[in-house]
């Protein structure tokens, strides 16, 4: 018996033939399709760890702000001479202290706070209750623009 090839079977094959080529164009389609993936991954990972290191200098700039409250307390609070703010009592907030020393380059030392510093001003304000400082101390962390953070403490304590 001899197969007779009909209009059909002819439809089929090459039907076959056409639809060779489509796994080829299905995996490119796959492999780019995970390439916007990996790539929207990878971007998304990089700000992530952008955002944790400015909480992280943030964090250390605000301890650094309230290490210069503290240090500029204790200079008025106890009249030490070594206290470049001793000489600004009832100034205007003009006369700026940088902790921990008088040139505004400085830095703390401490392991906490390395390349941190405080830029500290207080003034006195005297009302019926009695007199207080404002004491306006800024923390600085990191180097400068995004790189680096700040954070601001203000107090008031009575003398």
């Amino acid at each position: 018996m001899c197969h007779k090839i009909t209009k059909s079977n002819s439809v089929r094959s090459s039907n076959r033939y056409r639809q060779r080529g489509l796994g080829l164009v299905s995996a490119i389609f796959v492999i780019t399709v995970l390439a916007v993936i990996i790539a929207g991954m990878a971007r998304f990972f990089a700000i992530s760890q952008d955002v944790t290191v400015q909480e992280f200098l943030g964090a250390r700039a605000i301890t650094a702000a309230q290490t210069g409250v503290e240090l500029e307390l204790t200079c008025l609070e106890n009249g030490l001479s070594g206290c470049t703010a001793s000489a600004a009592v009832g100034s205007v907030p003009s006369n700026w202290d940088y902790w921990p020393g008088p040139a505004s380059s400085a830095s703390f030392s401490i392991a906490g706070l390395k390349d941190c510093r405080a830029q500290v001003f207080y003034y006195t304000v005297s009302s019926s209750e009695g007199s207080f400082w404002t004491i306006d101390s800024t923390g600085f962390c990191g180097g400068s623009g995004l790189d680096g953070a700040s954070r601001r403490v203000v107090i008031r304590a009575a003398q």
